[in-house]
């Protein structure tokens, strides 16, 4: 099953759960009214009514109620413990009492009318109906809200690893928290009461739900990220959680105190401990070690939170300081925390798949919300309304939706189309084998968009290209001996696994690519055996005439003439003899002694300036020194040939990245323009050699003075 997959149903069995909820909630009978707790006089006193209430007038805000009289005239007392938010903080002789009470005005309530006694014995017929628009909805939506964001989180982190044990621990986790805050949701908003059956199901659930919340994220750090020892820690935790729960559905103690929110503090006193030795564990593994940080920082932190303000006030007997609406903060904190933390550290391995996913994810309900907001939204009466409706429908909701369905959906053909578009273009315009090799995972990465994509070691007799059994992984063996195979897992940014097409698809790539490479390779074994032929004879016969010119030369002209040529043609061969390097320190010495002997050569003044870090074995390629030197000797031959110069200023800047070069000269005469100069054939092969080494070439006429910038990238171009 693919992660999005997981997504789905995790998502929709949430959506049903939270469905049912709301139903039940909805399916209460409702008077419109607040009631408020009077602890002192243990009443309920009415502190609003709502105005659409059919109860509105029948009784005033302040007026307080002490029992509901029956049909057969027995009372039903009324307490501040019938409308307690948290029922289970309660001892449990008052929880059994709350029960049996919430069950007999369940019962008044469903019949359609209630006979209330005031504290001034007045009794009062109100009227209960269900609403839509009850404060116990909105309770539930805010409290399943904290939930749900809880449960994205985790079931977005299990659903890329569901097998590793981490990730079902922080997933049990994320679905406690979902149970915990939507049962909670579902009866502490109740306007008066629930029946007692379900209300005694929903705590159960809940207490369930809160002891395994503590003893998930305990277990989580027995294993994570580093498994502390082979004894099954983590589900002895589980283990007790379970047997806190049953003390409390047995009621072994005097109230949830002891076998809940007690065991919850030790709980987190034990986690505190499992984390530090986590901390001791993880001293030698700094990835481990940065995990860990983010983790602690994300998961202590919430918890922390959680039982100082929810769980520790009811541990030791005492009442919460802050609104449990409020308190419920400490959720987002832990989940969020979570979440952020998979952008800065690759917790779970993950790296950046969650947020691919969950794009994915709210992108599809953008689209449902698009069509639940046009079936609503536009459904109006009268043809006006019709019109309006066809004429948004045509011209923004389906060019938008489109938009939206071709995003989230990407066609597998065109990949297909695109990558096999690409491999042509690759393979055409390829000048060496490590440029088809490069390539290769780009490649890959268009033609199936896979969430992971790593090089892998791989044995000399793997398959060229195969799929797992559950199509989660599609692996394709190096294309070169000593190069890296690949390993691709979920296909399509996680929304379906590797299929036999791919499998084909994936096939003919590779072969293709092969051929590439070998063919390329066959070329530039061709290419380097013509150029050792060149250089043989250039060495053996043009060197050799040349040698003999220099021997019989009949005075010094012809014999530097012969020596020039001879050292150039020893840099020629030099450049054809691509392995070569030249120390860069050698070479601006070399640089120096070329600018001297030329404006010697001339009469004119050098000013040589140099600066920037030069390494003893800071070399670059025969090709740089070559072309380098030959842009300086005709930025030189320039400056004497078209201007009268008073002084040549050469200035050589070197950094980490760059060689920069300046050569400036005085002296410039008549009224020649940037675009004549740059028309002249030295400058041009400046030009041409500047950027055949990957750089830049600048040429400009300042009053009398001209000056040539060049910048060359030192990274071996």
């Amino acid at each position: 099953m693919a992660p999005q997959q997981r997504l789905i149903i995790v998502t929709l069995m949430a959506v049903v759960v939270t469905a049912l909820s709301i139903a039940y909630v909805l399916s209460v009978p409702q008077l419109g009214i607040n009631w408020k707790a009077d602890f002192e006089r243990n009443v309920l006193v009415v502190e609003n009514v709502s105005p659409d209430s059919p109860n509105h007038g029948k009784v005033v805000p302040g007026e307080r109620a002490v029992a509901v009289k029956q049909d057969n005239g027995g009372l039903i007392p009324l307490f501040a413990d019938t409308i307690h938010e948290d029922p289970d903080l309660l001892s449990y002789q008052r929880y059994n009492i709350l029960l049996e009470q919430q069950n007999r005005l369940i019962e008044e309530l469903e019949d359609g009318t209630i006979n209330v006694i005031t504290s001034d014995q007045r009794v009062v017929t109100l009227t209960a109906e269900q609403q839509a628009g009850s404060g116990a909805l909105a309770y539930l939506l805010i409290k399943a809200g904290y939930g749900w964001v809880a449960l994205l989180v985790a079931a977005g982190i299990w659903a890329y690893s569901p097998g590793r044990i981490e990730t079902k621990l922080f997933f049990l986790s994320g679905v406690s928290i979902f149970s915990t805050t939507l049962t909670l949701g579902t009866y502490g908003g109740r306007e008066l009461a629930i029946s007692g059956d379900v209300l005694a199901f929903l705590m159960s659930l809940n207490h369930l739900a809160v002891l395994q919340v503590s003893a998930s994220l305990v277990a989580l750090f027995w294993v994570y990220p580093i498994r502390q020892s082979r004894f099954p820690g983590h589900y002895v935790i589980l283990a007790i959680g379970v047997l806190a729960w049953l003390s409390d559905q047995f009621q072994l103690a005097t109230s949830p105190q002891y076998t809940v929110y007690s065991v919850i503090v030790v709980g987190f006193i034990l986690g505190v401990m499992v984390l530090g030795r986590q901390w001791r564990l993880t001293r030698n593994h700094p990835i481990e070690r940065a995990s860990l940080k983010w983790c602690a920082l994300s998961v202590f932190t919430g918890c922390l939170l959680l039982t100082t303000l929810i769980m520790l006030p009811p541990a030791l007997g005492v009442s919460r300081g802050l609104p449990l609406s409020l308190s419920l903060i400490s959720v987002l904190v832990l989940y969020l925390g979570m979440a952020a933390g998979l952008t800065r550290y690759r917790l779970f391995d993950l790296e950046q798949w969650w947020f691919k996913t969950w794009i994915w994810f709210f992108g599809g309900v953008l689209v449902v919300l698009l069509d639940v907001a046009l079936i609503f939204g536009l459904g109006l009466a009268g043809e006006m309304a019709l019109a309006l409706s066809l004429a948004l429908a045509g011209w923004l909701y389906f060019p938008l939706r489109q938009a939206l369905m071709s995003r989230l959906g990407r066609n597998r053909q065109n990949n297909f189309d695109l990558a096999l578009k690409k491999l042509v273009d690759n393979l055409f315009s390829a000048s060496s084998g490590g440029r088809i090799l490069s390539a290769w995972p780009d490649l890959l990465e268009q033609t199936f968009s896979p969430l992971s994509i790593r090089p892998i070691k791989q044995p000399a007799n793997a398959k060229p290209v195969a799929v797992s059994n559950d199509g989660v992984q599609m692996t394709l063996a190096a294309l070169d001996v000593d190069q890296p195979g690949f390993l691709l897992e979920f296909a399509d940014d996680g929304r379906r696994l590797f299929s036999p097409d791919d499998l084909r698809i994936a096939s003919l790539l590779r072969a293709i690519s092969e051929q590439a490479l070998f063919t390329v390779r066959a070329r530039e074994d061709g290419a380097e055996a013509e150029r050792r032929r060149i250089m043989r004879d250039l060495h053996d016969d043009v060197g050799g005439r040349i040698l003999s010119v220099l021997h019989n030369a009949s005075d010094e002209r012809q014999a530097s003439l012969a020596r020039n040529a001879l050292q150039s043609l020893r840099e020629a061969l030099q450049a054809l003899d691509q392995e070569s390097l030249s120390w860069l320190v050698d070479c601006v010495h070399d640089w120096n002694d070329l600018c001297l002997q030329r404006c010697k050569e001339m009469g004119v003044q050098l000013r040589w300036s140099f600066s920037g870090d030069l390494y003893k074995e800071q070399a670059i390629t025969v090709r740089q020194r070559i072309n380098l030197s030959r842009i300086i000797h005709e930025a030189l031959t320039n400056a004497f040939r078209h201007a009268h110069p008073d002084y040549v200023q050469v200035s050589v800047k070197i950094d980490n990245e760059n060689l920069y070069l300046k050569v400036t000269n005085d002296g410039v005469v008549g009224l020649q323009t940037e675009t004549n100069n740059i028309a002249k054939r030295g400058l041009n092969n400046m030009r041409t050699r500047s950027e055949e080494l990957g750089g830049h070439f600048h040429f400009h006429i300042d009053g009398s003075t001209a000056t040539i910038d060049a910048v060359i990238p030192l990274d071996g171009a």
